[in-house]
C-alpha cells in the first residue's frame, strides 16, 4: 500500500491506522499518536482544541479523598449550592393551614443541613416543600377523619335520642355546662378545642349525656324549689328547651 500524501506513515495491513500527512510534522512522540489521525486536517485540532479550552473551565471535577474543604466547596458552588446556608430560597409554603405548626427555626436548621450536604438551592427548595406537602396532607386526612368521628358521634346520640328529643337534650347540656363553668369565650374555647378520642369536648357523647341529665336534675330542682314558695309561673330549663322544639319530645 502506497504512503499517504504528505509523507504520512501507515502501519500497514487490514483495519491498519492511515495517519494524516500532516501529522509527519508532530514531535517523535506524536506522529503515531492513533487520538490525532482522527483530524484529517489541523484546523480540525485546533478546532477540537478551543472548545476543550472554553468547557475547561465549566467542568467539574468530582471530589475524592485526598480533595481538599476548598475543592469540595467550588463542587458544591458549580452545583448550585449557594455561597452560604442563610442563601437559600426555601421558605415557609404561602397555602400552609392554620393547624400545621410552623417554627422559623426548622427552616434555618434545614438550611444548614442542606448547606453542609451540599444541596443545590433548587433541591433544597423541593425536598422542603415536599416535606411540608406532607404535613398539609396528613393534617386534611385528620380533619377528615375527625369530622366523621364528629358525625358517627352525634349520629349515635340521635339515635338514643330521636326526634326534637336530641335538640333538647344538647341545649339542656350546654345550658348546664355554662350555669356551672361560666358563659364566658375561655369556656366556650375550652369545650370546642379540648378533645377526648379525636373528638372535641362539646360533641362527645358521654360530655352530652352527663351535662344533659345535670340540666334535667337542675331544671327539676327548680320546679320543686318554684312549689315551694316561687312564683310558680317561671320555666324551667327544661320546659324553655321543649318550648322550642315542641313537635316530637320524648317525654321518656
Amino acid at each position: 500500500m502506497a504512503d499517504n500524501d504528505g509523507g504520512g506513515n501507515n502501519a500497514g495491513g487490514s483495519g491498519a491506522v492511515e495517519y494524516p500527512g500532516w501529522m509527519a510534522s508532530l514531535p517523535d512522540a506524536h506522529k503515531q499518536n492513533e487520538t490525532f489521525a482522527q483530524f484529517k486536517e489541523p484546523a480540525q485540532v485546533w478546532d477540537k482544541f478551543d472548545t476543550l479550552l472554553k468547557a475547561e473551565g465549566k467542568a467539574i471535577v468530582i471530589p475524592d479523598a485526598n480533595s481538599t474543604d476548598a475543592d469540595r466547596a467550588a463542587f458544591y458552588q458549580k452545583l448550585g449550592r449557594p455561597e452560604t446556608a442563610d442563601k437559600y430560597s426555601v421558605a415557609k409554603p404561602a397555602d400552609l393551614p392554620e393547624g400545621v405548626p410552623y417554627d422559623p427555626a426548622i427552616e434555618s436548621v434545614f438550611k444548614q443541613f442542606a448547606f453542609e450536604k451540599g444541596l443545590p438551592d433548587a433541591q433544597a427548595k423541593e425536598i422542603y416543600n415536599w416535606y411540608w406537602g406532607l404535613a398539609k396532607e396528613g393534617q386534611a386526612k385528620a380533619q377528615q377523619a375527625e369530622q366523621q368521628a364528629n358525625e358517627a358521634a352525634i349520629n349515635t346520640l340521635k339515635d338514643e335520642w330521636k326526634g326534637d328529643t336530641f335538640k333538647v337534650n344538647t341545649e339542656l347540656a350546654a345550658r348546664a355546662f355554662k350555669k356551672f363553668g361560666g358563659d364566658t369565650p375561655e369556656v366556650q374555647k375550652f369545650i370546642e378545642e379540648t378533645k377526648v378520642g379525636g373528638l372535641p369536648l362539646g360533641n362527645h357523647p358521654t360530655f352530652l349525656r352527663v351535662f344533659a341529665a345535670i340540666g334535667k336534675a337542675v331544671s327539676n330542682d327548680s320546679l320543686a324549689l318554684g312549689d315551694r314558695g316561687g312564683s310558680g309561673n317561671e320555666l324551667s330549663d327544661e320546659d324553655k328547651a321543649k318550648s322550642r322544639f315542641p313537635k316530637t319530645y320524648n317525654k321518656t
